[in-house]
């Protein structure tokens, strides 16, 4: 008599959450992990998939996506992107605001066939609009802090924290105030604040003064002046202050945000960013992001060993979601992985200034769960 209705075989499980990594099955049963053992009989599933050879982790988390950019024009459905790449949970960071939240969750929430989760722009039209004149000139006048929390409470489910901009370059003499209009939702509602930095002013300083435990900054490997290196290079003394007191620091890729240079930098110096994530949006989707498995990928051919990796698309960037019970396969806990194979060749990555990396090591995605079911499976002939 079967009991599980899913079990990979063969398989090298990689747990971030507590190191494991070796040879297990894994089976599934009611949308749950239902044992991880050895040696599981195939009999005992009504279906089995053959994993030998690959790489079974928990499903992969995009900290930050722009999937809803500028809804009124083009939308990009979770769908089409999250689920090739191994991504169970995706959180579009602050494309909607107070006043475009409800089209987003009727059109794209609600109906996302993974976990699609939103951080609400401060700005009550998100980024329907953004750029001059509607953000340099007029951001801080959409911002209504009791409409915003008042959304928030309205959707718990799908709300997780709260995005501000806080360059000069996007929204002009806004970003402080706006930060900290940010910063008294985040208080009333406890979620944590997530920004947006690229160009001074205000200097990074600044606005690392201003956020607490459990914040984020986005676009750690940012190469503009905003960044986490001063003018010679080196890692600000404030950056390494803020991670001790328990800010957090997320990649945030983007077409504009990621540079290998910064990379390397950063990375000599032993700062490495507390989770990877696209910042994916239809501009983006062909070049230079493509997906998060491409993302992760460029670390690991700057140095980066895989199971660090995929901690900072698992279990990190959970922890900064308060949602402990994803980014890991636990027995008990969600159905939530992806079955990657990392091949070996001559592959070339490029990053939002165009310079490209030529390495070793390539992460692909063989098939995805969501909550025990299978919502990507590749089909090579």
């Amino acid at each position: 008599m079967t009991q599980y209705d899913l079990l990979f075989k063969g398989g090298e499980v990689i747990r971030p959450a507590d190191g494991f990594r070796g040879p297990l099955d894994v089976a599934i049963a009611d949308g749950r992990i239902a044992a991880l053992a050895p040696e599981i009989p195939s009999q005992q599933a009504k279906e089995v998939v053959d994993a030998r050879g690959k790489l079974v982790v928990p499903g992969l988390i995009d900290l930050h996506t722009h999937l809803g950019f500028e809804l009124h024009r083009r939308v990009t459905w979770a769908e089409d992107v999250c689920p090739r790449s191994g991504v169970t949970t995706a959180v579009d960071m602050g494309s909607t605001g107070a006043f475009t939240f409800p089209w987003y969750k009727e059109h794209a929430l609600s109906h996302s066939p993974m976990r699609l989760w939103e951080f609400i722009n401060i700005s009550s039209i998100g980024v329907i609009a953004i750029h001059t004149p509607y953000y340099v000139d007029h951001y801080g006048e959409y911002i209504d802090v009791d409409d915003t929390i008042r959304t928030i409470e309205e959707n718990r489910d799908y709300i997780r924290g709260i995005k501000v901009f806080a360059s000069s370059a996007m929204v002009g003499e806004w970003s402080l105030k706006a930060l900290e209009a940010a910063r008294e939702v985040g208080q009333a509602t406890g979620l944590p604040v997530a920004v947006h930095i690229s160009v001074e002013p205000p200097t990074l300083e600044e606005v690392l003064d201003r956020l607490g435990p459990g914040d984020i900054i986005t676009h750690s490997y940012t190469p503009w002046n905003q960044g986490i290196l001063d003018a010679e290079g080196h890692l600000r003394p404030a950056v390494r202050e803020a991670r001790e007191r328990g800010i957090f620091f997320d990649l945030g890729h983007g077409a504009g945000s990621f540079a290998f240079d910064t990379a390397r930098r950063a990375l000599d110096q032993g700062f490495a960013p507390d989770s990877i994530s696209t910042d994916i949006y239809y501009a983006n989707v062909e070049t230079p992001v493509k997906d998060l498995l491409t993302t992760v990928s460029k670390f690991l051919n700057l140095g980066m060993p895989l199971e660090e990796a995929l901690a900072k698309v698992t279990v990190n960037p959970a922890r900064a979601l308060h949602a402990q019970e994803l980014g890991t396969l636990q027995p008990g806990g969600p159905a939530d992985l992806a079955v990657l194979r990392l091949e070996e060749g001559e592959y070339n990555f490029v990053d939002s200034r165009k310079e490209t990396l030529t390495g070793r090591w390539e992460l692909f995605c063989e098939l995805t769960v969501y909550q025990g079911r299978i919502i990507y499976q590749n089909r090579r002939a």
